[in-house]
C-alpha cells in the first residue's frame, strides 16, 4: 500500500492546485476535489433558475472532458444501475427515454433512481433547484429532438446508427455522431443554469461552492480503520476507475467476485484483506489521474509516470538525449538545428538534467511508477519505485553519458547530429522492428526503463537481439532506418561492454587490437571502398559487398571476409593509384592488429558494429571530409 500513501501524500501537498485547469495536448484538467470525476459528455443543456429549457449543444471531443461530483457507489460504476448525482446518461436523466428507446420495463427505472437521489440536494442549492425542476417535467429527448440536436426515425424512436440514406435526406452528418462511439442513446448530458441578463455566470461543474455542495450531500458509509493513515474514519469498498482517460473502467482496487477465488481460501470477507478510507481512496485516485494527465506518458494504454517535488515534467526515463534539450540547446539564432560534438552535448545536457541546483539537491522523495491492464476491467501496477531525486537524476545522468553515441536526426529533409542516449521506445523498435506487435515494443520499453531508473545493465539478450538484426541490413526497408538502428546499437552495446571503462568514444581508436572492434574496422572499410567505386559509377543505391555479407561475416568473420576481400580486388583496381595506396595500407594497418590467437572464425559480438561506424565516421569526416 506504499503507493497509495504516497499518492495521498502528494495530493495533501497540492491542496493549493485542487480545482485548477490545466491544458495539455489540447485536452482540459484539474486535481479533482473529494467525490468528483472526469467524465466525457457530449451533449450540454441549459436551464433557466425556474425550470425552463433555455439551450442545448454538442460538445467537442476537446470539451467533452467534464468533472462531475460522484457517489461513493456511481465512482466506480461498471455495470447495474447506480446513478451519479447530477450530469449523467440520457438513461439516466431523460424522463422520457422509454418513449424514445426501446428497453426492458423494470420496476424502477434509472431516471426513478436518479430523481430520487437528486432531489434532497435541490432542496438545499438553487442552482441545482433548477436543474432538478426541469428535468422533473420529463421532456428532455423531446426537447434535444427539437433543438436539433437528437435526430429520431420513422417510428420516433432515437436513430441508433447514422447512414448514407439519412445524410441525404437531412443534409450533412449531425454533430454528435461524429464526437459518439456508441448510439445516440448512449450520449451524457451535462447541465448548467442560465440566468437572463447575467453575465459570466461560472458553469455548474466548475463552480467550488457548488463542488463543496456536493461533497457535503452525499458522504456516505461507515467508519473503521484506514490501513493507509492508521486512524478511524470512514471507509470505501469502492474505488475509482477512469484513471488514464475519462472513459476507462479499469480499476486499480476491486474485489467485486464473491464467488470464485478472488480472496477465498485465504479471506472470508474482502474487508479482511485491508480498509481504505474513503478520504485517501478519493485523494490518491484523483492524484493519480492528474499526474498522469499532467506529466504521464501513455503507449498503447501503459503508463509511464514520475513525479516528485520540483521535479522538471520532461525528467522522463524514457526521453532520448535530445528531448532533454529546449530549442535554444539544439538550434541557434536562425532556427536552424546545431551539429553538437560529444563535449557540447555533455555539458548541454547536464545543464538541462540539474539546472543551477546540482549544490543543492534535495533528498526529496520521486516516485515512479508503471501501470498497464491485468484483464479488461482491471489495471495492474507493473513497477513501483521511491527514490530519492539526488540518485534518481544521477542515474538519468549516467544513463544519458554511458549511452551516449552520435545520433542523426532530419529536419526539412537535412541531417543534423546531436550525442546522447537514444529514446527508449526508439531503441525497442530498433530492436524488434518497426511493425512488431505494441505489447512485445512495451514490454522491450518497460524493461529498459527500469534499467534507467535502477542504473542495471540493458540485459543481454536484449543488446544481443538488436545486434543481430543491425547485422542484417537487406532486412530494412529503407537504408536510413538501418543507419538510424545502427547508432542505436552503439549506443546500447558501448556502455554492455565497456561501461566499466567510461565507455568507447565515436572517434576511431587506432590503438584498440580488441578483436570484434578490428573486424568491424576491416568491414568499415571494404564498404566504404566499394562505395566510392560504386558512387563513381552512378551506381550508390547498390548494396555492397559488405552489406550483402554483414550477417554472415558476424557469424563467421574469418571465413566470410575472405570472400569479400577476394571480391573487393576488382574495385580496389579502378581507384586511382593514390586511393589503391591508401585503402591496401589502411587493411595492412588493421591486421597487424591482431593478435594471432584472436584471429578465428568465432562469432563476433556487438562491438564489431562500434568498430564498423567509428572506421567510417573516421574515413568520410577526416579523410575523405563528407558525409555519407
Amino acid at each position: 500500500m506504499t503507493w497509495l500513501a504516497d499518492l495521498y501524500e502528494t495530493y495533501q501537498e497540492n491542496l493549493d492546485q485542487v480545482g485548477q485547469t490545466l491544458l495539455r495536448k489540447k485536452q482540459t484538467f484539474s486535481l479533482l476535489p473529494v467525490g468528483h470525476a472526469y467524465r466525457n459528455a457530449q451533449i450540454e443543456v441549459q436551464v433557466t433558475p425556474q425550470g425552463e429549457f433555455f439551450s442545448a449543444r454538442v460538445l467537442s471531443k476537446e470539451e467533452a472532458p467534464t468533472m462531475i461530483p460522484v457517489t461513493e457507489s456511481s465512482a466506480g460504476r461498471t455495470s447495474g444501475v447506480v446513478p451519479h448525482p447530477l450530469h449523467d446518461g440520457l438513461k439516466y436523466v431523460a424522463g422520457d427515454f422509454d418513449q424514445y428507446v426501446e428497453t426492458k420495463r423494470k420496476a424502477t427505472t434509472p431516471y426513478e433512481l436518479y430523481l430520487k437521489q437528486l432531489q434532497p440536494w435541490a432542496q438545499t442549492n438553487e442552482r441545482i433547484k433548477g436543474i432538478y425542476l426541469y428535468l422533473k417535467k420529463g421532456t428532455l429527448i423531446r426537447d434535444l429532438v427539437t433543438e436539433k440536436i437528437l435526430f429520431l426515425d420513422g417510428n420516433g424512436k432515437l436513430i441508433s446508427k447514422w447512414t448514407k440514406e439519412l445524410t441525404d435526406e437531412y443534409g450533412l452528418k449531425p454533430e454528435l455522431f461524429t464526437v459518439l462511439s456508441g448510439t445516440q442513446d448512449s450520449a451524457m448530458v451535462r447541465f448548467t443554469t442560465h440566468e437572463p441578463g447575467k453575465i459570466g455566470e461560472t458553469p455548474v461543474w466548475e463552480d467550488p461552492e457548488l463542488q463543496n455542495s456536493a461533497i457535503e450531500e452525499f458522504a456516505e458509509g461507515q467508519n473503521d480503520i484506514d490501513y493507509i493513515t492508521g486512524e478511524t474514519t470512514r471507509v470505501t469498498e469502492s474505488h475509482a476507475s477512469g484513471l488514464r482517460y475519462a472513459g476507462d473502467m479499469a480499476k486499480l482496487i476491486s474485489a467485486n467476485d464473491a464467488t470464485n477465488f478472488t480472496y477465498r481460501g485465504r479471506f472470508v470477507d474482502k474487508s479482511e484483506v485491508a480498509t481504505v478510507g474513503f478520504d485517501v481512496s478519493q485523494k490518491a485516485h484523483n492524484v493519480l489521474k492528474w499526474l498522469i494527465m499532467k506529466q504521464g506518458i501513455v503507449r498503447d494504454g501503459r503508463v509511464y509516470l514520475v513525479w516528485g517535488p520540483e521535479l522538471p515534467e520532461s525528467h522522463s526515463p524514457l526521453a532520448g538525449g535530445a528531448e532533454f534539450m529546449d530549442d535554444d540547446g539544439l538550434e541557434d539564432d536562425l532556427g536552424n538545428p546545431k551539429d553538437h560534438t560529444q563535449e557540447e552535448f555533455a555539458k548541454l545536457l547536464k545543464s538541462a538534467i540539474y539546472g543551477p541546483r546540482r549544490e543543492r539537491l534535495t533528498a526529496d522523495k520521486v516516485n515512479i511508477m508503471i501501470l498497464d491492464n491485468a484483464t479488461p476491467g482491471r489495471i495492474g501496477i507493473l513497477y513501483y519505485n521511491s527514490t530519492n531525486q539526488k540518485q534518481y537524476l544521477e542515474r538519468i545522468e549516467q544513463w544519458q553519458e554511458h549511452s551516449a553515441w552520435r545520433h542523426t536526426y532530419f529536419k526539412e529533409k537535412r541531417p543534423y547530429h546531436y550525442f546522447g542516449a537514444p529514446n527508449l521506445y526508439e531503441i525497442a523498435k530498433a530492436t524488434f522492428g518497426e511493425n512488431a506487435n505494441e505489447k512485445v515494443l512495451n514490454n522491450a520499453t518497460t524493461i529498459l526503463f527500469t534499467c534507467v531508473v535502477e542504473g542495471k545493465k540493458v540485459p543481454f539478450d536484449l543488446v544481443s537481439k538488436l545486434s543481430h538484426r543491425v547485422s542484417n541490413p537487406q532486412s530494412f526497408e529503407q537504408r536510413w532506418q538501418w543507419k538510424k538502428a545502427m547508432e542505436i546499437a552503439c549506443s546500447m552495446v558501448n556502455p554492455y561492454y565497456f561501461r566499466a571503462k567510461g565507455g568507447c568514444s565515436v572517434s576511431l581508436n587506432k590503438e584498440s587490437n580488441e578483436r570484434n572492434y578490428l573486424f568491424g574496422r576491416l568491414l568499415a572499410v571494404s564498404h566504404v571502398l566499394e562505395s566510392e567505386v560504386l558512387k563513381a559509377q552512378a551506381t550508390s543505391s547498390r548494396a555492397t559487398n559488405a552489406e550483402r555479407y554483414m550477417n554472415a561475416f558476424s557469424m563467421h568473420p574469418v571465413k566470410t571476409w575472405m570472400i569479400i576481400r577476394k571480391n573487393l580486388q576488382p574495385y580496389l583496381n579502378r581507384l586511382s593509384p593514390g586511393k589503391k595506396v591508401y585503402y591496401s595500407k589502411l587493411f595492412d594497418e588493421i591486421m597487424n592488429q591482431f593478435d594471432q590467437v584472436d584471429y578465428t572464425d568465432k562469432a563476433l559480438d556487438g562491438r564489431y558494429l562500434l568498430g564498423y561506424y567509428s572506421q567510417e565516421y573516421d574515413i568520410y569526416h577526416k579523410t575523405l571530409g563528407e558525409e555519407d
